[in-house]
């Protein structure tokens, strides 16, 4: 088995549990365990976002994050819990303040309590490289101090802070990620790259915020992967990047995915777009490479291809005249 691989016989005939499987990462990560032979159960608000399709041993269990009885049910008998579900999508933080520290704060509080109680041998909590804000030190590495920015950012530490804190006051074994930004197939059209290559093959201008800020980016299945070797490596109370370990800038970005596509589209830059950004994010991983053997292995043009591939599949099946 080369290493950075995760180890099959650790998850053949474990059941584990991820919270939002609907969203991008968690239903990557749910394909990824059940193609090493856990037993998934995928943990939906609603099954009506499940697109994915795992086989007999897998099964969809509704229920909210928001709701503790629906997470002390979800986890009976669970051996690896992935804590994933969240609100995300920046703008819908903003706007809903109070409903995104619910949701990422005190679901990741229920999430916790529920599996305590059920005696949930391995956590993982998925939080996110956010919660470093504005940084000078660079690459950031895990020792660098969080400086939350925005209620997504302060809502994820937060949830970091009680898994810290179950860890000492219970002795659970939970790790923590801080993935830095992440694309690939499925990832919802709100988010950079997914963006840029829904406008391009939909023929539209690219309407383009700041160019300057950087951006760490890593392709989805490298992330997930890390995700499944930390439930079975890292050690409890401990945090790890994943990361691509290099720095673009919003404009180069937007240049490699226009590049990829062939295409050559109308390009409008506003530099006073979204005045509350992180400059800089670029992630160190060597931490997570020394202890978990995890390092990325598709680069970035192979990542933007698969990428293009499968939402110019997913246009042709949607008919045309579609409302």
């Amino acid at each position: 088995m080369p290493t950075g691989s995760p180890d099959a016989s650790f998850w053949k005939g474990k059941t584990v549990l991820v919270t939002g499987t609907t969203g991008f990462a968690g239903g990557h990560l749910a394909e990824l365990l059940n193609g090493l032979g856990a037993e998934v159960r995928c943990f939906v608000r609603s099954p009506h976002g499940m697109t994915l399709h795992l086989g007999p041993k897998s099964k969809t269990v509704v229920g909210d994050v928001q709701d503790y009885q629906s997470l002390f049910e979800a986890l009976k008998g669970v051996d690896v819990a992935f804590h994933l579900a969240a609100t995300t999508i920046i703008p819908e933080t903003r706007a809903k303040v109070f409903n995104t520290f619910a949701v990422n704060s005190l679901g990741t509080l229920n999430f916790l309590m529920a599996a305590r109680e059920r005696q949930v041998k391995k956590m993982v909590y998925v939080s996110t490289c956010h919660v470093y804000g504005k940084q000078d030190h660079m690459p950031i590495n895990e020792e660098q101090p969080a400086h939350p920015i925005d209620i997504y950012s302060a809502s994820k530490l937060s949830g970091e802070s009680l898994a810290l804190s179950f860890a000492e006051m219970y002795e659970m074994d939970i790790s923590i990620s801080r993935a830095f930004n992440h694309f690939g197939p499925r990832q919802r059209p709100e988010f950079l790259i997914a963006s840029i290559i829904t406008r391009l093959l939909n023929r539209e201008p690219l309407d383009m915020g700041n160019p300057n800020p950087t951006r760490d980016f890593a392709y989805v299945e490298d992330i997930v992967r890390g995700y499944a070797l930390l439930a079975e490596k890292g050690k409890r109370s401990e945090i790890y990047h994943f990361a691509s370990g290099k720095e673009r800038s919003v404009g180069q970005i937007t240049d490699e995915v226009v590049k990829v596509s062939g295409l050559k589209p109308e390009i409008h830059w506003n530099p006073d777009a979204r005045r509350v950004d992180i400059p800089r994010s670029w992630g160190d991983f060597s931490k997570a490479r020394k202890e978990l053997g995890w390092e990325p292995k598709v680069d970035f043009e192979d990542g933007l291809k698969r990428a293009f591939a499968w939402y110019r599949s997913e246009m042709k099946r949607i008919p045309v005249d579609a409302e």
